[in-house]
């Protein structure tokens, strides 16, 4: 790893720097509380007053935040020194230290300068008055720890000292769910392989041990799942033998335990769908694990069929690259998985923002926007040379290496901390973009390059940072949205056959659901530019993974028609109260909803949040009479579902993020309530309409008789009742 990333294995450092010991190192399971001691012992250069320590995670870490003022609450924190007299100043700071350390617990020396041998030591969960420990994070990790770095002389400079104790293990925790994960295409009478894995609370694959296992394939499959195996399990052999859609029923015994995603079943197959993640990254750079594990974890967890990993190249050391390239060389097995090598251009916005590089060799160079976190030793002595200050550059670079090699490359620009400008995106380079991913939903950007004239794709993608490509749950307060993935047709399970779809722009992009997706124009297909003649014609399907609310058919931006294949039904008592919006398009988008509503006249009997996947958020505590709750969207709808018995003159008073308001159960009972609250689609709506059940399954056909002249863009949004949404890729049609 790179030397910012890197622990300090420098032995010799001790002696001037001082050291370190962290324990227990024993393991421990995510979202537990545990206690760890952690022991600084003064070096040969002392330790002067205003000096002191600082300590942290990895910024995706979500470990719990020290605290030192409630003896019994979660993660209290005690500092105590060997020097008669030092006293200490303690708090938590999120932005305390570099990146990737940002979050760090700060420890400064108010009195009593310290001498060589003397130790400061930190309890990390101390439950000596009650408190349960410091919450652990809610990922695996196979080598976790904490960084701790040092200021002798009040410089404001810090260094990471010498570690003696190893890592820490950070294991899965029970299974709690099941889940079947199929090809979404596959041949009648022709074997295919099914995964089945268990998944804990926080939705990570974990071993599970259970017998009397079948999957309703044709014949039925018997089997069971043994924790020895891992943390996934392959089903070979399965087989459907009639031409439909299919959706494969995992049971025990006669319990149901679990429903694959839909399949479709053909008796002859030109295409697939391959399922991938066009970003996310390791411990290389700002998150956590190694690329092996990380593309292990892609094909062997997840179950998607590519990924790349992308890496910030401002921190990405030539060692850190190579280290990339041969872990994609490595997992690259075409047919079965597509490990491409690549890096993040990581510009400003002001240089044209974010965008990931992505080769079909192994051999590729890299351009780097900035070196501002490499050191001179950590890249090649002519680096400068080849930067690529701004995305232009980038652009004019790659066209020159795939002049001078005839290879290939492909670039997906993105909205992460950096967000990328849509008037830089070279559609020729870049023919898709991520529409969403674990920092937010970004339809809005599709609507900017639709007013532009910007003719481009869809995916989804995560931008993980936790080694859990294609199968990312929220871990940050900047990353509160389930990763998503990007489902492109394809004529052969490769990299240039992934190439080739994305080029095309045949892809949807989805919250990670993988739901089935077709559209067609006049015959034309998603990501399709061409002519043709009115009227147009437009005829789609939806398979869903759950019910399906709607199917919104656009024209550009213009909403021709929304199909809505299940009613819903109207409930007195229920009440659903959604919430949604970013506070801009930039780093620190992420809108707060902490809040809660109180009920006058009438009682809740129960309440439970809705699409908040965030292990520090959801409902903190409620009662007859009132709720409160933690929320950050980023573009993502959250809120909570309310069963109320009330008169219509009970009130209902809101307040949570911009919003504060009040309405009556009469009027949300009369017709649905919305309130716009400005920024970036920042709104509240309430409503007692609800659709509980219904089909996954649904075909629309509209005709546009007569498109104004000119350019048009078909597309849809599909949204499910469980939140799970899905972008088609547009059609781009010129109209005479």
């Amino acid at each position: 790893m790179g030397k910012i990333t890197e622990r300090n294995t420098n032995k010799s450092t001790a002696k001037t720097w001082g050291s370190v010991s962290i324990s227990p190192t024993d393991d421990v399971v995510v979202g537990s509380h545990s206690t760890w001691t952690i022991t600084f012992t003064v070096g040969a250069y002392a330790m002067d007053v205003g000096g002191g320590l600082k300590i942290g995670t990895r910024r995706q870490a979500d470990f719990g935040h020290p605290q030192f003022d409630d003896p019994a609450g979660d993660n209290y924190a005690t500092v105590s020194c060997s020097r008669e007299g030092a006293s200490f100043e303690t708090y938590f700071d999120h932005r305390g230290h570099k990146r990737p350390f940002n979050a760090v617990v700060v420890i400064r020396l108010l009195a009593e300068p310290l001498y060589p041998g003397d130790t400061i030591t930190v309890v990390l969960g101390d439950t000596s008055e009650g408190s349960r420990g410091l919450v652990v994070q809610t990922f695996p990790e196979s080598a976790s720890d904490f960084a701790v770095f040092m200021d002798p002389i009040s410089s404001g400079e810090y260094k990471r000292v010498f570690c003696t104790s190893p890592h820490f293990t950070i294991l899965t925790g029970p299974s709690e769910y099941f889940t079947v994960i199929a090809p979404t295409v596959v041949q009648a009478r022709k074997s295919f392989r099914v995964q089945i894995r268990g998944n804990d609370k926080f939705g990570n694959p974990t071993p599970v041990s259970l017998s009397d296992l079948t999957l309703d394939a044709d014949p039925t499959i018997e089997f069971e799942l043994r924790k020895a195996e891992g943390r996934s399990t392959w089903i070979n052999d399965v087989v459907l033998k009639e031409p439909g859609l299919r959706r494969l029923i995992l049971r025990n015994r006669d319990t149901e335990l679990a429903v694959s995603n839909p399949i479709i079943v053909r008796d002859t197959v030109d295409e697939i769908i391959c399922w991938g993640d066009t970003q996310a990254q390791t411990a290389s750079t700002v998150g956590v694990g190694s690329p092996d594990e990380y593309f292990a974890y892609a094909r062997d967890c997840a179950a998607i069929d590519f990924t790349t990993h992308q890496g910030n190249d401002f921190i990405l050391s030539d060692e850190d690259l190579n280290e990339v390239r041969e872990a994609a060389r490595k997992h690259n097995e075409p047919g079965r998985f597509a490990a491409f090598f690549g890096w993040e251009w990581s510009g400003p916005t002001g240089t044209g923002g974010d965008r990931n590089v992505m080769f079909l060799d192994d051999d590729g160079p890299i351009f780097r926007s900035s070196h501002w976190q490499l050191l001179g030793e950590e890249i090649s002595h002519d680096a400068a040379a080849t930067e690529a200050v701004h995305a232009r550059d980038l652009h004019a670079k790659m066209r020159s290496y795939i002049a001078e090699t005839g290879r290939k490359v492909i670039m997906v620009p993105h909205i992460g901390g950096r967000r990328s400008d849509f008037e830089e995106q070279d559609p020729e380079l870049e023919p898709v973009f991520e529409i969403c991913s674990n920092h937010g939903v970004f339809e809005w950007r599709l609507h900017e390059f639709l007013a532009s004239g910007i003719k481009v794709g869809v995916v989804g993608a995560s931008d993980d940072h936790t080694c859990r490509p294609g199968l990312a749950y929220p871990s940050t307060p900047e990353m509160t949205v389930l990763g998503g993935l990007g489902a492109v047709s394809v004529t052969e399970h490769s990299r240039n056959g992934i190439y080739d779809g994305m080029m095309a722009r045949h892809c949807y992009g989805t919250t990670g659901a993988r739901l089935y997706l077709d559209l067609t124009a006049n015959d034309h297909r998603m990501g399709d530019i061409n002519k043709t003649t009115c009227p147009v014609s437009i005829k789609g399907q939806v398979h869903g993974t759950a019910p399906i609310e709607y199917v919104a058919l656009f024209n550009r931006s213009r909403e021709l028609q929304r199909f809505k294949p299940n009613p819903a039904t109207y409930d007195a008592n229920r009440v659903k109260i959604i919430w949604s919006g970013a506070t801009h398009q930039d780093r620190g988008r992420f809108m707060r909803w902490d809040g809660g509503l109180k009920l006058y006249g009438g009682q809740i009997t129960k309440i439970q949040p809705l699409n908040i996947y965030t292990a520090k958020y959801g409902i903190d505590e409620w009662s007859e009479t009132h709720a409160c709750w933690r929320s950050v969207t980023s573009g993502q709808e959250e809120g909570v579902l309310l069963n109320i018995q009330a008169s219509d003159d009970a009130v209902i008073h809101f307040k949570a993020g911009p919003a504060n308001f009040s309405f009556t159960m009469g009027e949300v009972r009369n017709s649905d309530l919305r309130w716009e609250l400005g920024g970036l689609e920042q709104y509240v709506a309430a409503s007692t309409q609800h659709i509980d059940d219904g089909t996954l399954d649904v075909a629309f056909e509209f005709t546009d008789e007569t498109p104004e002249p000119g350019d048009q863009a078909y597309w849809v949004r599909v949204v499910q009742t469980d939140f799970h949404r899905a972008w088609a890729s547009p059609i781009y049609l010129t109209t005479s």
